[in-house]
């Protein structure tokens, strides 16, 4: 396992630990390392649920803004396009997965970083959350983030978060439906471990009730239409951005 994602067992659960630079910033290479740690986790039999937090500070600080100018430059460039696809295809990827998902979440959460955390079935934030959209970077949303937006927090919320660049603290990702619960910060860990652990000790029954559950969701967009529905005016809104 790559040095910016680590994994280890706690039971029964599969605990994914983010550490990569810039507060978790999203970048080709780290996405994948995160891909691959679910790929160790869905391989074990022994794995009911999957624990997804970091070990920075902020839980994740969106696309690393490199990739983002580089992207910029030549949207459609396939080297560009396929890096930023890798991004919207991690998100797809958690939604998909055979195992129940929970997030800890703390500090910053920017942009693709709320994505990150709305990937997973159940999020539980720290006291020290703030959660901000794509509004103050001046980027179309992308990887789907709309959808994910109204499927958390219904109609007027995702408008708020996504559309009147509201900024949330703890209170009020609980209250919205980003997060079952808030924490203190201390206790962020131990009570992400205990919703994971609410999966049980049978991890073939959690796999058929998690299948069931992505089956019965009901969504009229699919994760990968979500992404493709956004694409194309982020591509437009990327080229008109003027990077520092």
């Amino acid at each position: 396992m790559n040095h910016d994602v680590v994994v280890e067992r706690k039971e029964a659960v599969a605990w994914v630990r983010v550490d990569g630079a810039h507060g978790n910033a999203l970048t080709p290479q780290l996405v994948r390392s995160v891909a691959r740690a679910f790929d160790e986790a869905e391989a074990d039999p022994g794995v009911a649920a999957i624990a997804l937090t970091s070990s920075a500070r902020n839980f994740c600080t969106g696309a690393e803004l490199s990739l983002l100018k580089r992207v910029a430059d030549d949207p459609l460039a396939d080297d560009n396009f396929d890096d930023l696809g890798s991004i919207y295809d991690l998100f797809c990827r958690i939604q998909d997965s055979p195992l129940p998902t929970v997030a800890g979440v703390g500090g910053k959460v920017l942009g693709a970083g709320i994505n990150l955390a709305l990937c997973c079935d159940v999020r539980i934030v720290a006291d020290d959350v703030l959660i901000r959209g794509f509004g103050a970077s001046g980027v179309h949303p992308g990887g789907g983030h709309l959808r994910m937006l109204e499927r958390a927090l219904g109609a007027q919320r995702a408008a708020q978060l996504g559309l009147f660049g509201a900024v949330y603290d703890a209170a009020e990702a609980v209250s919205s439906g980003f997060a079952l619960r808030a924490v203190p910060r201390a206790e962020l860990e131990s009570a992400t471990l205990e919703v994971a652990q609410g999966a049980g000790g049978d991890p073939a029954l959690s796999r058929r009730v998690t299948a069931s559950l992505r089956a019965s969701r009901g969504d009229v967009v699919t994760p990968r239409a979500a992404v493709t529905i956004e694409r194309a005016a982020q591509i437009w809104s990327l080229g008109r951005r003027t990077y520092p």
